[in-house]
């Protein structure tokens, strides 16, 4: 599958998340797919699910097993062969991460270019 068809599938299946019919007042405020490689280095994806609606203690093992369930039920609609791992977050979970994401990118970012740096300046 070319990139752009497989973004394309990632994308109907984020809209398809996002239309789920969610128990208890919860709602799906946001959901990224993205290709992921799991722990015996299969090709799979990853689900991250922005629920509002949370409750004391987090979600129920029920609830999280149906949002599984029914998000790799999609993806073989879709005609999506990988496996889908869920993880379910709260926005202010969802922000934390994407701020310590940042910071991971900007440390990293950071030690190459000064490795770059000094070995530039080794080599003059």
């Amino acid at each position: 599958m070319s990139i752009n068809r497989q973004d394309e599938m990632l994308k109907e299946l984020e809209r398809a998340i996002q239309g789920l019919e969610t128990p208890d007042a919860l709602s799906i405020r946001k959901a990224s797919v993205e290709p992921y490689i799991d722990a015996d280095g299969e090709p799979a994806l990853r689900a991250l699910l922005v629920v509002e609606g949370v409750g004391e203690g987090g979600w129920p093992a029920d609830l999280t097993h149906s949002f599984r369930r029914q998000v790799n039920r999609l993806a073989a609609e879709k005609n999506l062969d990988e496996y889908v791992y869920v993880t379910l977050f709260t926005e202010q979970e969802f922000q934390d991460r994407e701020r310590a994401d940042d910071m991971a990118e900007y440390d990293s970012t950071t030690a190459i270019d000064r490795a770059l740096r000094e070995d530039q300046q080794g080599g003059q």
